[in-house]
């Protein structure tokens, strides 16, 4: 399912993770440029946005490269961040700029780091002088990013700034953990054919490789040691839905796949955890079906009332049967929740090894 979105506006403020709105830092960026035209990327960052009643900020559900290229009605663009290190910030706005082309005015806040960076154009004094106010220092960009290297047919990318014990993330499927510092991934033929610095996780890439082939130069890959901190606030709203919908290892596309629902059913350990915390926050209750390998990508768990938790011989196994058998192969069907959990109860009993209610 693909959801396009495109960023329009004199200037352009583009939010990106959840760590800029849970400092606060989103919040006095609005109320200092008020005028400014304001998005942010990510699945966590949106919630992070969501709890701090950030709600006029637009989501783009697509990585930021890909939706500045496509987004003709940009005037200037402000990309505003909480990187690890100053490099990693820098490395991430390059790696924008050089896949979306993008021609206009572009700046970027790093809050972490204090500084800012001007890779092209000029800005209004104004906006200048404003950040400086904040104690905000003026940085030179990033001249070049060796993350590529070639070897015949193969091509290896090299990760910035990862911690030993960090997950590994590509199109944001968990593929391992570090083991080190230096982490790389070496691709030939669209699939992934060695790398450096991770301890892989096996099932990881065997999803991974159901996605199709995959461009190591454009796909979303990183490393983190959480999506988001255990110790935030959610803000809580009540929210009517009909129908159920079906979530496979996709917790990055929640908001999207569970618009308008009452309830979904959820295949995953992590899933399951990142998809329940989000649905936590609009009363929505989830049916998650699990192994018992869950990683902690999301270390807290929040679950609605009504919620129940599965935990099975083979969490792919029987969410293909249920995907397959009750949902007939589509994202949702239009029936209670309640009934779907006393039919998916009755359907998955011989498989499940353990059980719990919320």
């Amino acid at each position: 399912m693909v959801f396009f979105v495109n960023m329009e506006g004199n200037l352009v403020v583009l939010f990106h993770g959840p760590d800029v709105f849970d400092k606060g830092y989103a919040a006095e960026l609005v109320r200092m440029i008020p005028g400014a035209s304001y998005y942010q990327a990510g699945t966590m960052g949106r919630t992070a946005a969501h709890d701090n009643g950030l709600d006029d900020i637009i989501s783009i559900p697509d990585l930021p490269g890909k939706v500045v290229a496509r987004s003709k009605g940009i005037r200037s663009l402000i990309i505003a961040i909480c990187p690890r290190s100053k490099e990693s910030g820098k490395s991430f706005v390059k790696i924008i700029k050089e896949n979306s082309g993008i021609s206009v005015p572009l700046m970027h806040i790093d809050f972490s780091s204090g500084s800012f960076v001007v890779w092209q154009g000029t800005f209004p004094e104004g906006i200048i002088s404003n950040i400086k106010g904040l104690g905000i220092k003026e940085d030179s960009p990033l001249e070049s990013i060796e993350r590529f290297s070639q070897d015949g047919g193969s091509v290896t990318r090299n990760l910035r700034d990862c911690m030993v014990g960090d997950f590994v993330l590509c199109r944001n499927i968990l593929i391992g953990r570090a083991t080190d510092t230096d982490v790389a991934i070496t691709v030939m033929g669209g699939r992934i054919v060695g790398t450096k610095g991770i301890s892989i996780k096996k099932h990881g890439i065997e999803k991974l490789e159901k996605m199709g082939p995959l461009d190591i130069n454009t796909a979303k890959c990183c490393a983190t040691s959480n999506l988001r901190p255990g110790d935030v606030k959610p803000r809580v709203e009540d929210t009517m839905g009909r129908g159920v919908v079906f979530i496979n290892h996709a917790g990055s596309e929640v908001y999207e796949l569970s618009e308008g629902c009452e309830g979904a059913v959820v295949v995953g350990d992590d899933t399951s955890r990142i998809v329940g915390d989000i649905l936590f926050r609009f009363n929505i209750p989830v049916i998650a079906i699990t192994d018992g390998d869950r990683d902690g990508l999301i270390k807290q768990e929040r679950f609605t009332q009504d919620s129940v938790l599965f935990e099975v011989d083979h969490d792919d196994e029987v969410g293909n049967h249920l995907f397959n058998k009750l949902f007939n192969k589509k994202e949702r069907i239009d029936l209670p929740y309640e009934q779907v959990k006393s039919m998916v109860s009755s359907m998955i009993s011989e498989r499940v090894k353990d059980f719990r209610s919320f």
